[in-house]
């Protein structure tokens, strides 16, 4: 990863998991052009982070950055908020108003979740990529943008082009680079950084005495799924630092929604045979337990760490990161 790259790190995301790693470095490629980007990721993985680290990069650093969420807007205001209007453009028009595309002259516009926005208005902004021309609404007068566009969204847009949600065209037109962001459950590794970043932040700004996790919290954190990204462990430290007292996050600190998740998970995955083999003896750590298996593909796979991960269904990231950690255990 290149000092540019590392740089982009310090800028929003928490993790240096391989999965993070390949977004820094697109980012870092990505953000000194001019190109029009696309960036893909569930809810909650950091999307409009992603977008801002891309301005911050760019030529454009210095110019505005404006956001619109056209899923948070009615559809017949995300026009307007656009492209702006005039006095009388519509019933409640009483001013005219400065569209977002107005506001990010020389700059950037981010408009998230654009699997939103409805058919009519697709054309529309279609018509604008062609030659960056627009007219505010109730204006004759053409106006000229010079901007940069960043586009995101939590739907399988492939899937909305092959239901006529979003036009094609559009999609091809937005898409001419694009960035996926990992959900946190193909990111493991990086659950206990983010969680520990926002135990101290937290912790900080409500004047608490948190120090750090539990091993049992470590655990539980680590084994659940994370369905909300990393907004929901945000979230989750946050109420904990509010609610609790304490120097250690401790088990019984955590929502139930996790606690009982990961029990139901680990008795559902715990294979029946595992108490009868001969070859895993109950006193047997678990650490050596993974460890064994882990040696155990790659000597199958000769060595090969992406053969092996795929054997035992993990990141190759996460065998590199065990092996490092064993490295000096005997």
């Amino acid at each position: 990863m290149g000092k540019h790259s590392r740089n982009i790190i310090k800028s929003g995301f928490i993790g240096t998991s391989m999965a993070m790693q390949e977004v820094y470095d697109a980012v870092s490629k990505i953000a000194p052009t001019s190109a029009p980007v696309f960036i893909h990721g569930e809810s909650g993985t950091g999307k409009d982070i992603c977008a801002r680290m891309i301005h911050e990069y760019s030529d454009q650093r210095d110019a505005p950055f404006i956001a619109i969420n056209c899923a948070a807007l009615p559809a017949e205001l995300v026009e307007s908020a656009l492209f702006g209007h005039t006095k009388g453009a519509f019933t409640g028009a009483h001013k005219s108003r400065d569209g977002a595309i107005t506001k990010a002259q020389n700059g950037t516009l981010f408009l998230d979740e654009i699997g939103d926005m409805p058919l009519d208005l697709q054309a529309k902004l279609l018509r604008f990529c062609q030659d960056y021309t627009y007219y505010k609404l109730g204006s004759d007068t053409l106006h000229t943008a010079n901007i940069r566009l960043i586009c995101a969204s939590n739907k399988d847009m492939k899937h909305q082009i092959a239901q006529k949600y979003f036009r094609e065209d559009l999609y091809y037109r937005l898409n001419i680079a694009d960035i996926s962001l990992p959900p946190l459950r193909d990111r493991q590794e990086d659950i206990l950084e983010i969680a520990r970043y926002y135990l101290n932040f937290y912790s900080m700004e409500c004047h608490k005495n948190f120090q750090d996790l539990s091993n049992e919290t470590c655990n539980i954190l680590c084994r659940y799924d994370w369905p909300g990204n990393v907004r929901e462990l945000q979230n989750t430290i946050q109420k904990i630092v509010i609610m609790e007292i304490g120097r250690l996050v401790t088990s019984n600190m955590l929502p139930q929604t996790i606690t009982q998740k990961t029990q139901t998970n680990t008795a559902q995955t715990k294979p029946n045979h595992y108490n009868k083999s001969p070859l895993i003896p109950a006193s047997m750590p678990l650490w050596k337990i993974e460890k064994n298996a882990i040696q155990a593909a790659l000597d199958i796979a000769r060595g090969d760490v992406s053969k092996a991960a795929t054997m035992l269904d993990v990141a190759p990231s996460t065998i590199y990161r065990k092996l490092k950690i064993w490295k000096n255990v005997k």
